[in-house]
């Protein structure tokens, strides 16, 4: 019931709408309009020749054609849009192909590409060049490592100590002044 009212309302905006587009006749503006559905569903009959049905008279039930006669665009009209949009694209990817070709030819771009891109086996030199970089620093990390263990053991560099005095001869009793 909900259902059937809320189409109805819609129908009669949608027609009140229509009366805005195509001009006021009779001034019947705030009148209701609703489908007609007197004549009930659809049956199927026979088509006469040369009779090309309308996109809304596929449908059985005649709020159904009614909404799709006032409310939708014909299949047609959606087919057109979709085409134009098709062709819009194409063309969209034809210039960028033509853009891309004619920087391409341009002397400054060729310039670019082969001066600023390295081919294939410039990027296995390059890697190559970088593992032996990778493995002389771990050889002089190794070193470093050695040369400091025996830094240590010999008592050299900043791990060299004095030995400090024993604990027990601190005084820790209370002072009156701290020179005291």
């Amino acid at each position: 019931m909900v259902g059937m009212s809320v189409l109805r309302a819609g129908a009669g905006f949608a027609a009140r709408l229509n009366q805005l587009k195509h001009g006021f006749s009779n001034g019947r503006l705030l009148t209701r309009t609703v489908p007609k559905t007197e004549s009930g569903e659809a049956e199927l009959a026979e088509i006469p020749e040369n009779y090309v049905p309308e996109h809304w008279e596929y449908y059985k039930h005649p709020i159904t054609r009614w909404i799709a006669r006032n409310l939708y665009d014909p299949p047609e009209k959606n087919y057109e849009k979709m085409m134009a949009l098709i062709e819009i694209e194409s063309e969209k990817a034809e210039m960028s192909i033509k853009l891309l070709f004619f920087l391409f030819q341009h002397p400054i771009t060729r310039w670019i590409a082969r001066n600023l891109y390295d081919p294939p086996e410039k990027n296995y030199e390059k890697m190559m060049a970088l593992i032996e970089i990778e493995s002389e620093k771990a050889e002089m990390r190794r070193t470093q490592m050695d040369v400091r263990k025996l830094m240590r053991e010999k008592g050299d560099g900043p791990w060299y100590h004095y030995e400090t005095m024993d604990k027990s001869l601190i005084d820790y009793s209370p002072k009156s002044t701290p020179d005291n």
